[in-house]
């Protein structure tokens, strides 16, 4: 029991170290989920914690619990109303470039021979890059985690380390690619548009607000796979991650639960435990084993933007 507790006390200080990174100038060019996999990675191979040879049931549940209910709270900020507000141009925009990433993935898939030296895991590695490219992080999770990749930890941990590096690099060009159209056609920046701070959750976080979304959390997370078993004995399984996914994005539009404060932080932090664990699951000579395959997902990354 106290190694566990040890394990939570060095998990929690890895988020909290990879969120003030992740923070500063330097690490915003990596993130505090990139930072978060490479320190759990350094930490198991320097002996702090764990490794997947002898881990511990905590994994276990970070992995299998932990991941869906941060997708749920984080997935409770998404508010399909604004579509309204953005109008026509934005969601066209919006189409036009989730066609553009299917595109990209295919193509990359073709070009790279995906199939030869992912084997099963190519058409769940692609559906990730298509996820993630087309609606953020967390759908890089949920698909890895129906799919099993989770399973391959170091695997996940590439095709996280090759988003990324690649990743970064593209948002990189963009920013250089504004700063060029401006100049090119005479126009200045929007000035609110610089402001790059993180945009902090203006509802206040209570016991209250903090207990009720836990309490949504783990009880959504509970009837997914309860109704997931309910399609299942009817001959067709729903997954339980689109189940618990869509009662995040209903429950998102509940005026109670807009109210509730927190939902951001707590899905992060959960987020954050989740990816340590990814990086604590891989020792070196497990990264080191991908050789080839590391550097195709950077190359396939690169396709897909491209």
């Amino acid at each position: 029991m106290s190694d566990q507790i040890y394990l939570l006390a060095v998990l929690g200080a890895i988020a909290a170290i990879a969120e003030w990174l992740g923070r500063r100038p330097a690490g915003s060019w990596l993130g505090g989920a990139i930072i978060t996999l490479i320190l759990g990675i350094l930490f198991a191979n320097l002996g702090v914690i764990p490794t997947i040879t002898n881990a511990p049931p905590l994994y276990g549940y970070l992995v299998s619990v932990g991941a869906p209910v941060a997708i749920f709270l984080l997935l409770l900020d998404v508010h399909l109303g604004a579509l309204r507000r953005a109008g026509l141009p934005m969601l066209a925009a919006f189409g036009i470039g989730s066609a553009g990433t299917i595109i990209g993935v295919l193509t990359a898939f073709w070009l790279t021979d995906a199939d030869a030296w992912l084997g099963r895991f190519a058409a769940p590695v692609g559906g990730m890059y298509a996820a993630t490219y087309i609606g953020g992080s967390p759908n890089l999770t949920a698909v890895a985690l129906h799919f099993r990749v989770t399973d391959e930890p170091a695997l996940f941990a590439g095709v996280n380390v090759a988003d990324g590096i690649v990743g970064t690099l593209w948002l990189a060009a963009l920013v250089m690619l504004v700063q060029l159209l401006h100049r090119l056609c005479g126009t200045r920046p929007d000035p609110d548009s610089q402001d790059t701070s993180e945009i902090e959750d203006a509802r206040p976080i209570t016991v209250i607000s903090v207990g009720a979304l836990l309490a949504l959390a783990f009880a959504s997370f509970w009837m997914s796979q309860q109704l997931s078993d309910w399609t299942a004995e009817r001959g067709l399984r729903v997954p339980p991650i689109l189940i618990l996914t869509t009662l995040a994005l209903l429950m998102a539009h509940v005026p109670a639960v807009q109210r509730l404060g927190g939902a951001r932080m707590l899905g992060l932090f959960g987020s954050y435990l989740f990816i340590a664990v990814i990086g604590a699951s891989c020792d070196f000579e497990a990264l080191a084993g991908l050789g080839r395959t590391g550097g195709l997902l950077v190359l396939f990354v690169a396709i897909v933007l491209l």
